[in-house]
């Protein structure tokens, strides 16, 4: 079994979170994302045509969603997580199907650039950059309908950043965040969200509150008394650190690809 991350993606720590809550054994290939662009090389597309990370492979099985690397980590954990208990089954994947609704990129790169003014012109600069990559594969490469549909992704981000106040935008954002928080159970003291036993919730729910910490962002969790102290449960666990949950953005792992 191998999966393919990169250290700083939110959608790869919610698969390494997974997999090592469910026990799941796996080979680590980490991906330079920022620099090399690992991701949009012709090796990786055969790999994963929407040129995103995680991928997980198991045997001739690839998946190349989080979502669906989630769901296999609840299927191999069994009854070790409450996914497999039908009085809990239906909230869980409530909380997690609201937690992929979220944009969380909207809110990580609208801070940063607005927090950041140099940013804004240097990420869209970087945007740019990899549409004229993406369009010039397009003759060339094998399967150009899935560059075409990653060039109309970057399209999208690319005008989400760069029209419109992006002060509003983030406020919109913020709110859909607290929305979400606000639809959480409360967890009790030594309990995990739903319960005495681990959830796909919780594996998603930590990687959100770990990213709005990283982007400064906590204060929408501390008015939720009972899930920040969840959190501070969760941030002491051994898997919680295997993981490799970024709280702090560390620029200097990503300059030196690690």
């Amino acid at each position: 079994m191998v999966l393919y991350h990169a250290a700083s993606s939110y959608y790869s720590m919610v698969a390494r979170l997974a997999l090592i809550e469910a026990g799941v054994m796996f080979e680590s290939k980490r991906m330079d994302i920022h620099l090399a662009k690992s991701q949009l090389s012709p090796w990786y597309r055969a790999i994963n045509p929407n040129m995103t990370v995680p991928s997980l492979i198991i045997g001739d099985q690839t998946l190349t969603d989080s979502c669906d690397i989630l769901h296999f980590a609840a299927s191999a954990a069994g009854h070790n997580w409450l996914d497999a208990d039908p009085r809990y089954r239906d909230a869980i994947q409530t909380v997690v199907q609201s937690f992929y609704r979220i944009p969380i990129e909207n809110l990580t790169f609208g801070k940063a650039m607005v927090k950041y003014p140099l940013l804004r012109k240097v990420f869209p600069k970087a945007l740019r950059k990899i549409l004229g990559q993406l369009r010039d594969q397009l003759n060339s490469c094998a399967d150009p309908d899935a560059v075409r549909a990653k060039i109309h992704v970057n399209e999208q981000r690319l005008a989400y950043f760069t029209q419109g106040s992006l002060a509003d935008k983030l406020a919109i954002e913020r709110q859909r965040v607290g929305q979400f928080l606000k639809g959480l159970p409360a967890p009790k003291p030594d309990s995990m969200l739903f319960g005495n036993q681990t959830s796909s919730a919780d594996v998603v729910c930590c990687v959100l509150l770990g990213r709005l910490k990283m982007i400064g962002e906590y204060q929408l969790v501390t008015p939720f008394t009972e899930l920040d102290a969840w959190f501070t449960r969760m941030q002491a666990t051994p898997n919680f650190a295997q993981a490799d949950i970024w709280m702090k953005f560390r620029l200097w792992r990503i300059l030196l690809r690690r």
